[in-house]
């Protein structure tokens, strides 16, 4: 995998996304909200048909460290935020001003660095927000079965959701994801790369 550095201020991007991905599963107010006012969610609501979203950053993970002859087996995991989203469907209800994803997979290549073949196989849990808290609030959905596979600079996720909010149909478009993500700071195949940055992406159908 072709591997760039970002500027270091994208740490800051990246401790705020750690306290937006903190908050999974509950919905966000898009503004104060009056004191006094419970926070507990009143209605709980399936969302329904099919989401796409334009913009989506976040953060991978390598445990242990992605190093130049690495053999060990390797986690990857991956977080991110995604906005912009849009009806990706005529029977959409419910647009969520963000979705949030989380999966881990065991790396088909190891440590080994550079990456230049990935792929593994996860568990995608995804949530999604739509303010005003407290009502309403969107289910959470899963994708058991998503894949991961190294195209370039990118890497693209597949799988169906099945379980909860805005699931794919049998036989129907199913959830996909385009991100790129690139090394945070100095960080190289000889000293060991721990992390990266989701600089951009788009999600399809989800």
């Amino acid at each position: 995998m072709r591997r760039h550095t970002v500027a270091g201020g994208v740490v800051g991007l990246l401790v705020s996304l750690s306290a937006v991905l903190a908050l999974t599963g509950v919905a966000q107010g898009a503004s104060a909200i009056p004191e006094g006012t419970s926070v507990v969610p009143t209605s709980d609501i399936v969302g329904a048909g099919l989401v796409s979203c334009a913009l989506v950053q976040g953060e991978v993970g390598y445990s242990p460290a992605s190093i130049a002859g690495g053999t060990a087996a390797e986690t990857v995991s991956i977080w991110f935020k995604a906005t912009k989203c849009v009806a990706a469907s005529s029977t959409t209800k419910l647009v969520p001003t963000s979705v949030i994803g989380s999966m881990s997979f065991i790396s088909t290549e190891g440590n080994a660095c550079p990456l230049t073949n990935l792929f593994g196989k996860g568990i995608l849990n995804l949530t999604y927000n739509f303010p005003p808290v407290p009502n309403p609030m969107i289910d959470p959905s899963v994708a058991p079965t998503v894949t991961v596979t190294e195209v370039g600079a990118f890497w693209d996720l597949a799988g169906p959701v099945t379980q909860g909010s805005y699931p794919n149909v049998p036989g129907g478009p199913s959830f996909s994801a385009v991100l790129k993500p690139v090394v945070i700071g100095a960080q190289t195949c000889g000293n060991g790369i721990t992390s990266e940055y989701i600089t951009r992406g788009t999600l399809t159908d989800v």
